[in-house]
């Protein structure tokens, strides 16, 4: 470690996994690690694509996974929530290494992340007052859910308990917010519906095309204006599937896709990081989920939403037949629902999201 670097402040660097809402909640963590005074940095490509949100914090994208030692030396600790790239190296002599000089962390760790040896190694190469500052996130690793949680907690439920209890960030909350740059304006288009038809488990977790046109078509109808945009690597199929026939906003970077959605009225999705996103922008969301569960644990938890569930699910065949029981209709109504009690707390002065 490079000692000439010291100071009287702990600098961290936390490294966050590589899905939009894992790095959401990374970012709610080294937020709350800054406001507890500890200097941070927070590593991800999708946190990078955001940077310009999270002003505060230094936001630097993955480095080289060959030369982790290197990068991390700058620091005094690193807490690492292993992208896929790294995960699959985590085994022998590597994993070894990695353990005894850094923090891994994720929800739910296997127990080969477990170390006794960090502490000592941290106690062993820093000094004392930097340890001091240190030594109560030491012991917190390596699994956020580090005990049984009450059915209906989100993740942001959990992972705010995860703070004060195991690494002792006394004052921790989930009411974080992203910064939006200041030429955009906060629901400038409140009947822009964006519509996110797609997730990164297709088979498992999306809704019917079909079902999402014809719920294009209730809101254009009730006076919306429905857009629909998918991932990038999904825009030739739904410009096929949409035939012209409504919006397709298309983006190329998070950040482009988090100023379209911070201007918008509301957000309707599959259970995926897009709704996490709008969330986290207190965008009102709609979730459509595949179990007969409302409050799911990886629920959108930062702002106001709710979810759709079937009215039936019939577990006897692959993945479960569910999409036939939740209905165009069902989605209609839980959207105006959501945004007519929105505006009555917004009328009333009590939104303290």
């Amino acid at each position: 470690m490079d000692t000439q670097q010291d100071t009287t402040t702990a600098r961290i660097a936390l490294v966050s996994f590589n899905s939009l809402g894992d790095s959401l909640i990374y970012y709610m963590l080294a937020e709350n690690l800054r406001q507890h005074g500890y200097e941070m940095t927070l590593y991800g490509d999708i946190a990078y694509q955001l940077r310009e949100w999270m002003p505060q914090i230094p936001v630097r994208p993955y480095p080289d996974f060959n030369a982790l030692d290197r990068e991390l030396s700058q620091y005094h600790h690193a807490i690492i929530s292993p992208p896929q790239a790294l995960r699959q190296r985590l085994n022998g002599e590597f994993l070894e290494h990695v353990r005894s000089h850094w923090q891994l962390l994720c929800q739910k760790a296997p127990p080969t992340w477990a170390s006794e040896q960090l502490k000592h190694e941290r106690q062993r190469v820093l000094p004392g007052k930097i340890f001091s500052q240190l030594a109560p996130l030491l012991d917190c690793g390596p699994s956020i859910r580090f005990k049984k949680f009450n059915d209906g907690s989100s993740l942001v439920d959990v992972v705010v308990a995860f703070m004060r209890e195991r690494m002792k960030l006394t004052h921790a909350q989930g009411n974080v917010h992203l910064t939006p740059p200041p030429h955009l304006v906060y629901q400038r288009y409140p009947r822009r519906i964006i519509i996110s038809p797609d997730s990164a488990w297709s088979d498992k977790k999306d809704w019917t095309p079909a079902s999402f046109i014809k719920t294009a078509r209730l809101l254009q109808q009730r006076g919306y204006q429905p857009v629909f945009t998918v991932a990038p690597v999904s825009h030739e199929k739904w410009d096929v599937i949409l035939k012209g026939e409504f919006e397709h906003a298309k983006f190329n970077d998070i950040h482009q896709l988090a100023s379209f959605v911070y201007e918008s009225g509301a957000f309707i999705g599959n259970d995926s990081g897009g709704g996490h996103l709008a969330s986290m922008l207190r965008v009102p969301v709609v979730t459509i989920y595949r179990k007969r569960n409302r409050q799911f644990c990886w629920r959108p938890a930062w702002g106001k939403g709710t979810v759709v569930v079937p009215r039936l699910v019939l577990p006897w065949f692959k993945g479960g037949i569910w999409r036939a029981f939740i209905r165009p209709a069902d989605i209609l109504l839980a959207l105006e629902s959501l945004l007519e009690n929105q505006d009555k707390t917004l009328i009333s002065g009590k939104d303290s999201s």
